[in-house]
């Protein structure tokens, strides 16, 4: 097979893949980032590091948080 023909085929294969896919993960996005709902270990997490999920997240707090 001349690395053409399985490059094309390669990017066909991941066209395919993207266009089976793109609908079920981003529902799955959307109601992940939207829900007010957190997990068990989400709540621990918070409450050892002191965080509100609650409230927007200020400059300040956001730019600790990218440095650390």
């Amino acid at each position: 097979m001349s690395p053409v023909l399985s490059g094309v085929l390669q990017f066909l294969a991941l066209f395919v893949a993207l266009g089976l896919a793109y609908r079920p993960l981003g529902d799955y996005m959307a109601r992940v980032y939207s829900s007010d709902k957190h997990l068990r270990v989400e709540k621990w997490i918070y409450k050892a590091i002191g965080a509100n999920p609650s409230t927007e997240m200020r400059w300040p707090a956001y730019l600790r948080g990218v440095l650390a």
